[in-house]
């Protein structure tokens, strides 16, 4: 159970405006948003790069409790996605078709419903970062803030739901450096952190080769071995049996 409950949240992975906030104050937090986003777009490659990507296949390797780690992700647009693990011996599968999802582990065929379904859609889209607020995500800026030398610019991102991702972005060079997100699971609501770092160009767009997930006093840190773009992922990939 401990395996499950980490590696379901890999992808799983605050209130809105207070009313006393002004219209015109909240246009600037969401404009300010808009401009970081676009920032991080042109530093990983920009918006068109991004949009070209119809299919992409990562492979991640790292070490949990002492087991070794292998992660598939595969997705294909609009938004179906396949997610394969191998740990300790055991086989986990989260398949998501577009509309609907299931997880398969231990002989077991678990529905993906609720707000797990919702951050699964989410998350499934390649191309979240090109419009969130087309996909009813709330975007405001939350200030700056120091992290030893670098100076991070933070951006939430209020999902339908009502849950929140927060977004921290390197002033100097746009990447994204790390996320905190409210992640609703088996467990209940917890927040996990992930760090991103050794980002690489791939067929032009840079992404992070070295990841790190914490939440609680578990944490995993990954590192990309593979990742393949528009290689023409077959559709029959994402179809769910029962």
């Amino acid at each position: 159970m401990k395996f499950k409950a980490i590696f379901v949240s890999l992808l799983f992975a605050a209130m809105l405006f207070s009313n006393s906030f002004s219209q015109e104050m909240k246009d600037d937090s969401s404009e300010q948003a808009r401009a970081i986003i676009s920032k991080y777009l042109d530093a990983i490659g920009g918006a068109d790069a991004v949009k070209n990507i119809q299919d992409k296949t990562t492979i991640m390797r790292g070490t949990a409790m002492d087991q070794a780690v292998t992660i598939i992700i595969k997705q294909k647009l609009p938004n179906k996605l396949r997610q394969d693990i191998k740990a300790g011996g055991m086989d986990q599968t989260l398949i998501f078709d577009g509309e609907k999802a299931v997880m398969k582990v231990a002989g077991q065929t678990i529905k993906v419903e609720g707000k797990q379904l919702e951050q699964l859609k989410l998350e499934s889209t390649m191309e979240m970062m090109l419009n969130p607020e087309s996909l009813g995500i709330k975007l405001s800026y939350e200030g700056n803030e120091q992290s030893g030398e670098f100076l991070l610019h933070k951006v939430k991102f209020t999902l339908p739901s009502g849950l929140n991702w927060i977004a921290f972005f390197d002033d100097k060079t746009g990447l994204k450096v790390k996320e905190s997100k409210e992640t609703e699971t088996q467990m209940g609501l917890i927040n996990q952190v992930l760090e991103y770092s050794n980002y690489q160009d791939v067929d032009g767009i840079k992404i992070p080769f070295t990841l790190k997930q914490s939440f609680g006093p578990q944490s995993l840190e990954l590192t990309v071995s593979s990742v393949k773009i528009n290689k023409g992922i077959p559709d029959d990939t994402f179809v769910i049996t029962e």
